[in-house]
């Protein structure tokens, strides 16, 4: 009779598995009546962070209504998979529209990129600066690794938000609603882009030093469009209290980048930071900001290189590509 039970839940068990796997690899879209407090027992770590009062944690805890898709991604290194929540294509054609489930990703080459060097280095993190819908940030996670992920357009991180859900990967994603400046606590506006409703700029970024932003209060926050800024220093104690030692950064944040590196001198000082993908599209447009990076990435022993590790000549800007790496010398990524 003992016999006969312990067949039986074995039987049982077996059928269980091929259920749960079958249904784990179906295609699964999630339309606009999606509430997130419906999803049970993926609480975020609780983890207190003395940090400064104008950097704005995602509460994962708070549900969210939407009304966006949501779709399982390709499978890469034939294993990292995880979710995406996008925006209508006619509004996104770059980044949104380039996923088709299983098939396709936004810049698959370059998540690849990071997947590869984060098995080569088992002790770094990922920091998403400029997370958009979070393509870098689920992936990256599902490997795994702590993610600290900013990014600053409140339909990017509901999004993102209802991903990490999705994935039952809160305990290992922080997300920050902010955008990085040279100063914390200002608000600043966000240039809307109708063909790249997820990819907007600081309407500051295309404007000489001397011809500054208009600067807005808090009653006007309600508007997506109008964004909080902190310095990148200001997350050292969230990266300290979890852990991390080092980690791979990935930036494209429309131009602000150089705003980002200057105001974290710290990040950079205190941790590991051996590869930086960074877009140069727009940055290199103001001769001051390319010297200012140049000038900070170098003294850090940083080396400029394309994505085919191809060292760039730091005499002839101008010929460089709309999105590159700096590397530590010892670092190979090809």
């Amino acid at each position: 009779m003992n016999n006969k039970f312990i067949f039986i839940l074995l039987i049982v068990l077996i059928v269980g598995i091929l259920i749960g796997h079958l249904t784990s690899n179906k295609k699964i879209t999630y339309e606009s009546s999606y509430n997130s407090s419906a999803i049970l027992n993926k609480k975020s770590a609780s983890i207190s962070y003395n940090i400064s009062s104008h950097v704005e944690i995602v509460d994962f805890n708070k549900p969210i209504n939407g009304n966006f898709t949501c779709i399982k991604t390709k499978k890469l290194l034939n294993y990292f998979h995880s979710f995406v929540c996008l925006h209508q294509e006619q509004t996104d054609i770059y980044v949104s529209k380039s996923f088709q489930e299983s098939l396709t990703i936004w810049e698959e080459h370059g998540v690849l990129r990071i997947l590869q060097l984060l098995l080569r280095y088992p002790h770094l993190d990922f920091i998403d600066i400029g997370a958009n819908i979070g393509t870098y940030t689920m992936y990256a996670a599902a490997l795994g690794r702590f993610v600290l992920a900013i990014e600053c357009f409140a339909p990017n991180i509901d999004r993102i938000h209802r991903a990490v859900e999705l994935a039952n990967i809160t305990n290992r994603v922080v997300l920050i609603q902010n955008a990085l400046y040279t100063h914390s606590g200002q608000y600043l506006r966000l240039a809307p882009n109708a063909n790249n409703v997820g990819g907007q700029e600081l309407d500051i970024v295309m404007k000489p030093p001397n011809n500054h932003s208009t600067i807005y209060n808090h009653s006007v926050t309600i508007d997506p469009y109008i964004v909080k800024t902190i310095k990148l220093n200001d997350l050292v104690p969230i990266l300290q209290a979890r852990g991390v030692r080092g980690a791979i950064i990935k930036m494209d944040i429309e131009g602000s980048e150089s705003f980002a590196v200057e105001s974290g001198s710290e990040v950079f000082d205190l941790f590991d930071i051996p590869f930086i993908q960074i877009e140069w599209l727009k940055v290199r447009s103001f001769p001051h900001r390319v010297k200012f990076l140049i000038d900070f990435f170098t003294k850090r022993d940083y080396i400029p290189k394309t994505f085919q590790c191809q060292l760039l000549p730091l005499n002839n800007t101008p010929t460089w590509p709309d999105d590159l790496c700096w590397t530590k010398r010892d670092v190979h990524f090809c």
